[in-house]
């Protein structure tokens, strides 16, 4: 029973997104698709297994390179930190208003060596040291020390 070289390479490919599944890494899955297109050009044309394999790797590693980072956040999405106690600080932290912060309108605190848009429940001036209540994403929360 022969099997065509087409079909050979298409089932290397399926076989290649099998391991993927089973492995993790998000490596394999880029040598199932130099098998196809392998199978895919020895579809149009017959060519020498030498060439099929210079075609299967150029194939695979000029993917890899290329997509693998943005499949990747494709498939693995984005990490979300939440607060636990290790990220927790329990020491109170303080900060220095540099743009004044007057409800409802944000304001700029210098925070941890670096700059943070700053909301509050009172206006709070320029220059005037607060306290650092809550952090949610780029924004702390503060009121006056």
């Amino acid at each position: 029973m022969d099997i065509s070289p087409v079909l050979a390479w298409f089932l290397v490919g399926i076989g290649c997104y099998v391991v993927e599944l089973a492995l993790p890494g998000f490596i394999i899955f880029f040598f199932g698709i130099g098998a196809w297109c392998v199978a895919l050009v020895l579809a149009m044309t017959d060519v020498s297994l030498t060439v099929q394999l210079v075609i299967f790797l150029v194939c695979s590693l000029i993917t890899l390179g290329l997509l693998r980072s943005w499949l990747r956040s494709v498939f693995l999405g984005g990490a979300v930190e939440e607060d636990d106690s290790v990220n927790v600080d329990p020491a109170p932290a303080t900060g220095v208003v540099t743009e004044a912060i007057v409800p409802p309108a944000a304001g700029r605190v210098k925070y941890g060596g670096s700059f943070w848009m700053a909301v509050a429940d009172e206006a709070i001036a320029e220059d005037t040291v607060v306290v650092i209540v809550e952090k949610k994403d780029l924004t702390v929360k503060v009121r006056a020390l």
